[in-house]
C-alpha cells in the first residue's frame, strides 16, 4: 500500500514538472512570435508600386518638378491668352493659402543704370558719396477678389497691391540703402464687354483707382492719385492693352510733383507677344507734346529655365522708372528671374 502511494506521488510530480516545462517553453517562445508577427505587419505592400515600405525607402529618389505646358499650348487649349490666365487664377483664387499675382513678379539682382539720380537721393551729402550704377531691382504684386457680379454678370471687384523697389545692395559705402520703394495700392472692377464700339470689342475692360507713393517725407516725397480705364485686347498670339488715366488734382501746398504728367503722360500702352514658351513685351508712355516731348519705353524678354521659374531681361529708357526719378531720364538694363508674368 505504501508502495502504491509512492508511485502515485511520483507520477503526479512528473506530470507537474512536464506541465511546468511546457508553460515555460510557451512563455519563452511568445516574445519571438510577437516580434515575427510585428515584422510581418511592417511589410505593408504599397498599392502603386507593389513594393514594401522598407524596400521603397531603399529605392527612393526625388523627382524633378513638373514643367508646365508652354504659354501658347495653354492658350490654345483655353481658347485665348487672357482666358488661360483667367482659368488658372480661378482654380486657386478662393484658396486662402494662395496669393494671386497681379502685375509681373520678378527679381533683377543685376540692374545697371547709366546715370543714377544722385542729387535726388543724396541731396547735400558729402560729395564723395554716390550711388552705384548696379543695384537690385524687384517687383512684388498681388491681388484678391472682394466681390463677384457687382454690376451685373461677369464683373468682379478686386483689391491689389504692387511694390517696386530699388536696392543699392552692393553699395557698402552708404550702408546699402533702398534708394526708392514705390507702393501702389489700387481697387478696380473687371468686366467682359458683350458689345463693342465701332466694331472694336475688348476682351476685358478694367475701371480702377490707384494711389502711388514712395513713402518718403519732405524733399524725397513723391505721390499721386489716378482714375484709369484699361482696355485689354487679344489678337492671335499677342495681347495688348491701352490704359488712359486722369490724375486727381492737388493743391500746390501738398503736391509733391505738380508737373508729373509732363513726364509720365496721360496713359500707357502694353503689348506682350508669346512665341511658344517665350515672351516679348513692350511698354510705352508719352506726354504727346510736340514741343517738349517726354516719355518712356520698356522692353522685356522671358524664357523658361526650370519648373515655373523663368529668366528675365529688362531694358528701360526714359522718365519715371521710379517715382523719385519721375523727372530724371535714366537708361537701365537688368537680368534676373521672372516668377509670374502677365500671361
Amino acid at each position: 500500500m505504501q508502495a502504491i502511494s509512492k508511485a502515485v506521488l511520483s507520477s503526479a510530480f512528473l506530470t507537474s514538472v512536464m506541465l511546468s516545462g511546457t508553460a515555460i517553453a510557451q512563455t519563452e517562445k511568445a516574445p519571438t512570435d510577437n516580434v515575427e508577427s510585428g515584422l510581418e505587419r511592417l511589410q505593408i505592400t504599397l498599392p502603386e508600386t507593389g513594393q514594401t515600405d522598407l524596400e521603397s525607402q531603399d529605392d527612393y529618389s526625388p523627382e524633378e518638378p513638373e514643367v508646365p505646358d508652354s504659354i501658347l499650348k495653354r492658350a490654345r487649349e483655353a481658347n485665348g491668352l487672357y482666358q488661360q490666365r483667367e482659368n488658372r487664377e480661378s482654380a486657386t483664387v478662393d484658396n486662402p493659402f494662395v496669393l494671386t499675382p497681379h502685375k509681373p513678379n520678378y527679381f533683377l539682382p543685376i540692374a545697371y543704370t547709366s546715370s543714377p539720380n544722385d542729387r535726388a537721393f543724396l541731396g547735400d551729402a558729402d560729395s564723395s558719396e554716390s550711388l552705384d550704377n548696379i543695384e537690385f531691382k524687384f517687383q512684388l504684386s498681388v491681388k484678391f477678389p472682394v466681390a463677384y457680379d457687382v454690376v451685373g454678370r461677369e464683373t468682379s471687384l478686386w483689391f491689389a497691391y504692387t511694390q517696386q523697389a530699388y536696392w543699392q545692395s552692393y553699395n557698402n559705402t552708404i550702408s546699402a540703402p533702398f534708394r526708392d520703394t514705390n507702393h501702389e495700392p489700387e481697387v478696380f472692377i473687371v468686366t467682359k464687354p458683350k458689345q463693342g464700339f465701332l466694331g472694336i470689342k475688348p476682351n476685358y475692360v478694367s475701371y480702377g483707382f490707384v494711389h502711388q507713393s514712395n513713402g518718403q517725407s519732405e524733399a524725397l516725397s513723391r505721390s499721386w492719385n489716378r482714375f484709369y480705364v484699361d482696355f485689354m485686347f487679344e489678337y492671335g498670339d499677342t495681347a495688348f492693352s491701352f490704359k488712359p488715366w486722369y490724375r486727381l488734382p492737388e493743391s500746390r501746398d501738398i503736391d509733391d510733383n505738380p508737373n508729373i504728367e509732363n513726364y509720365y503722360g496721360y496713359g500707357e500702352f502694353n503689348l506682350i507677344h508669346a512665341i511658344d514658351d517665350y515672351t516679348v513685351e513692350i511698354m510705352l508712355r508719352n506726354n504727346l507734346k510736340a514741343d517738349d516731348n517726354r516719355g518712356a519705353i520698356q522692353l522685356g524678354f522671358t524664357f523658361p529655365l526650370w519648373g515655373k521659374t523663368r529668366g528675365y531681361v529688362q531694358y528701360f529708357n526714359g522718365y519715371g522708372q521710379s517715382l523719385l526719378d519721375y523727372d530724371h531720364q535714366t537708361q537701365s538694363l537688368g537680368v534676373g528671374l521672372m516668377l509670374t508674368n502677365w500671361l
